[in-house]
């Protein structure tokens, strides 16, 4: 027998196998749940709960749940989602959910199913039995389940997708990620962006064929783990404008030049050096968030505080000031060009807003700032400035 343990997450009771509170690698057997994965929930129930506001039909599908967290999480505490699916294909993990739903007087809101994921939304693909927002955190990449997700969610509904294959994404292997995704991954200090872009981009063409578009509202990643959220709108108006969206990130390893630019567009070296430019791509170049959206988050953010963990919070904060402008760059970028300390995250923000330029912080890097200088712009200003303190 496995021994079982009753967790608070937020504010839900959640029944876990006690083995999986004691690996650093959480067991997929005898149930899966990963408590290092409680920021990923914290923000979905935040833009979850947005998320209402925008759609008519308040129900919510996680098509691979475990021991069901997320969507647990979802009915106890997003009032407004009235029904909650909760499928998996490990029946002893659906056991424990609908335990769970028990303790949290939950049960009624909740429809449980043992299934393959995508045999689960196929089910649920006709007018009529539709979503109106679907999850899919899988192990490793979700590509397998987007064509899936599409067909089941309503015209106007959210799919959020997790991928944990980020040595895939984050440049290790781009002939995987080019089979995968579409685009070739790249290894730089902004990688996990290229790699949400890259998942973007794979969704919008998926999207794109099945006569959809998408819309980015949100994206995070942390070190274990990438993820969005997307709108998607059904007809061929939105489909046809998935092409301007997509295109390709170019990298110069001599100098840390770097650029977005459509799929017409081609450079074939860096205009600052000359040296050759390495290119990840096909990918999503346009704004990853929409900034109302994210601002929603936020203020919900602070309405749960006492339930949120405080790195979601963290993400929040600096998400909702955060620039529309691609590929950001690092502290220890800067530094390790000119040899010299690090200058704080708000300090080289502050000194580039004081010398005319666009400037934030980036979510999806505590020591990552993004900002319309270019890299000579940049190095030019930290060194004056650091020389003006000697």
């Amino acid at each position: 027998m496995y021994e079982l343990i009753d967790i608070v997450e937020g504010k839900t009771r959640i029944i876990v196998p006690k083995e999986t509170l004691e690996n650093d690698t959480p067991p997929r057997y005898p149930a899966f749940y990963n408590p290092a994965a409680r920021v990923n929930r914290d923000v979905s129930v935040l833009a979850y709960d947005a998320y209402t506001d925008y759609i008519r039909e308040h129900t919510f599908a996680d098509a691979l749940a475990g021991v069901g967290a997320r969507a647990l999480r979802i009915a106890n505490e997003v009032e407004k989602i009235y029904e909650v699916y909760i499928n998996d294909s490990n029946p002893f993990a659906i056991s424990l959910a609908e335990r769970s739903s028990l303790l949290n007087n939950i049960n009624a809101k909740c429809r449980f199913s043992i299934d393959d994921a995508c045999r689960f939304l196929m089910m649920h693909s006709s007018r009529g039995s539709r979503f109106g927002i679907i999850d899919i955190d899988p192990f490793g990449t979700p590509a397998l389940y987007v064509d899936c997700a599409l067909r089941a969610v309503i015209d106007g509904g959210m799919i959020s997708l997790t991928a944990t294959d980020t040595p895939v994404l984050n440049g290790l292997y781009p002939n995987v990620a080019l089979r995968r995704y579409y685009g070739r991954s790249i290894r730089c200090e902004y990688s996990n962006e290229i790699g949400l872009r890259l998942i973007l981009g794979m969704v919008a063409l998926q999207a794109s064929r099945l006569e959809s578009g998408i819309k980015p509202l949100f994206v995070q990643s942390t070190r274990h783990y990438m993820r969005i959220y997307v709108q998607v709108n059904v007809g061929s108006r939105y489909a046809d404008t998935m092409p301007s969206m997509l295109g390709y990130a170019y990298h110069c390893r001599l100098c840390s030049n770097r650029y977005v630019t459509t799929m017409e567009e081609c450079l074939k070296s860096c205009p600052r050096c000359s040296k050759s430019m390495e290119r990840a791509g096909l990918l999503w170049v346009k704004s990853m968030m929409e900034r109302e959206f994210v601002k929603q988050m936020h203020d919900n953010a602070y309405k749960r505080s006492e339930y949120m963990d405080k790195h979601s919070l963290t993400i929040l904060d600096i998400a909702r000031d955060e620039s529309d402008i691609p590929l950001y760059y690092t502290i220890d970028e800067v530094s390790r060009i000119l040899k010299s300390r690090p200058l704080g995250i708000r300090e080289i923000v502050e000194l580039l807003r004081s010398n005319g330029f666009s400037a934030s912080r980036t979510s999806l890097a505590f020591r990552g700032f993004r900002t319309d200088a270019c890299i000579d712009d940049i190095i030019g200003l930290v060194r004056r400035y650091l020389h003006s303190l000697i």
